[in-house]
């Protein structure tokens, strides 16, 4: 018989109810080593060893020693022990309740075998469903721990890659910080380089400035000196007054081409939106003896070195000039004089 045959008759190998071959061919398998099979014996014997207290507490009819006696078989009494025999065939008393005779004592009672069999098959049933059932829920617990085995690998692998990225990560923003704070440094170098470039344009239009005053000043210079070349050029000099006593100025005229040219020295400097203003004092012949009435002959300013010119294209006739001043006027000039005199002439 294969493992599986011989696993079945373990029921009633536990109950003593195996003919001598099957009794012998699995007490031989018991003995080859078989892992399962002692265990499964040893649940069966502790199950028939409670069989007598499954069964139910029944008063015995009152012919049930009658009954007794005559199912037995007729024995011969051993002399040497009459008493013990007799006291046995007296005194059943409740021990079948509570005593599992062996084996070979069963086969004479054939009800309480038949009992008892069923009871064991029952017991069997039960004990193989539950013991069927525990192996499927073993083996359900094997695959849901395999599962949560393989999920907690899975889990720890995922760890492990949470973690590089995570370093990886750490790295991205330390370099994105470094290059944050290298951004910040060409910023700010590109801040104060702009603001160098800005003094530089500042610088560049202060001096354009000077340039451009420079070359105005140098035509200045230009014409005065081609003035000064004209045959019938006259000059009329004025004088500084209380406010600027060491100025002076010339006045340079060309009678042929009626143009004219003003030269003033060490005049104060100039005021905020302040400008120096030339004025004529001019006769009519309506009123040739009145002192004649201011005409505004044009604005200048003044350099680093307390100098200024003042190129004039059409000069009136000088013999209708009585006098000649200039003033302190608001940039731009005044139609009329409004501020202190600084010079005045011709003298």
């Amino acid at each position: 018989m294969d493992h599986e045959q011989l696993q079945e008759t373990i029921p009633l190998y536990a109950v003593g109810a195996l003919e001598r071959q099957e009794r012998q061919a699995l007490e031989t398998h018991l003995l080859s080593g078989c892992p399962i099979c002692p265990t499964t014996l040893k649940e069966y014997r502790a199950t028939v060893g409670l069989l007598p207290y499954a069964l139910p507490s029944i008063p015995l009819p009152p012919d049930f020693k009658a009954g007794l006696m005559t199912a037995l078989p007729p024995t011969t009494p051993d002399p040497t022990a009459p008493k013990i025999a007799a006291r046995t065939r007296l005194e059943p008393g409740p021990w079948l309740q509570h005593i599992i005779p062996p084996p070979p004592s069963w086969i004479p009672y054939p009800a309480v075998a038949v009992v008892s069999l069923l009871l064991l098959a029952g017991t069997a049933w039960y004990t193989f469903s539950v013991r069927s059932q525990v192996l499927g829920e073993a083996q359900q617990r094997r695959q849901v721990e395999s599962t949560l085995q393989a999920e907690q690998t899975r889990i720890t692998a995922l760890q492990k890659q949470v973690t590089g990225q995570e370093r990886v990560l750490s790295g991205l923003r330390e370099d994105v910080t470094g290059k944050i704070g290298t951004l910040n440094q060409l910023r700010d170098a590109l801040t104060n380089r702009e603001a160098e470039l800005e003094q530089l344009h500042a610088q560049l239009k202060v001096r354009d400035q000077g340039s451009a005053a420079l070359r105005r000043t140098l035509v200045q210079y230009e014409e005065l000196l081609t003035l000064l070349q004209a045959p019938r050029v006259t000059a009329l000099s004025l004088g500084g007054l209380e406010r600027a006593k060491s100025a002076g100025a010339t006045l340079f005229y060309d009678a042929d081409s009626k143009k004219a040219f003003l030269y003033a020295f060490n005049l104060p400097p100039l005021p905020t939106g302040k400008t120096y203003q030339l004025w004529a004092m001019v006769t009519f012949p309506s009123q040739p003896k009145s002192d004649g009435a201011p005409i505004s002959i044009g604005t200048f300013s003044t350099d680093t070195g307390r100098k200024g010119l003042l190129a004039i294209k059409n000069f009136p006739d000088p013999s209708r000039i009585t006098k000649l001043t200039v003033s302190l006027e608001p940039e731009g000039g005044k139609p009329q004089p409004t501020g202190d005199i600084y010079l005045s002439g011709p003298r």
